[in-house]
């Protein structure tokens, strides 16, 4: 009966902790930590999508975020790869979106509100790294 009882215990420990363990360091990203980010990974990155020309992110780049829900984001590529990154007004807003857009946002990584559409994989590790 104690091993019961102790197993049970710590079953409801895992639960407690698990349910507890929200990522607060997700509460705390910008839009700017992922430009940043992006900026400062020394890969060719550049704002003008069309021509490739200028260096680095800016933020008035935008790309049709309204149409996925989002209330905001960025456009860029990093060699030769476009990257989006949309801000969503919350963790389970971004979710929301991926569950309800699952056809084309399915496999889009996502941190806290921000989600990443792309298809290299260095863009990946770089979103992915965002404190």
């Amino acid at each position: 009966m104690k091993k019961v009882w102790s197993g049970l215990f710590i079953v409801c420990l895992v639960l407690v902790f698990a349910g507890c363990s929200s990522s607060k360091e997700d509460d705390n990203l910008t839009m700017d930590k992922f430009i940043e980010a992006f900026n400062n990974s020394g890969e060719d990155i550049n704002h003008d999508v069309d021509s490739g020309v200028e260096k680095g992110i800016k933020k008035e780049k935008k790309p049709k975020y309204e149409m996925i829900d989002a209330k905001d984001g960025v456009i860029f590529n990093i060699a030769n790869n476009t990257v989006k990154i949309y801000e969503y007004e919350s963790n389970s807003k971004a979710k929301k979106a991926v569950e309800k857009y699952a056809s084309i946002m399915g496999d889009w990584p996502v941190k806290g509100n921000f989600v990443l559409e792309t298809n290299n994989q260095k863009a990946k590790e770089i979103f992915n790294s965002v404190k």
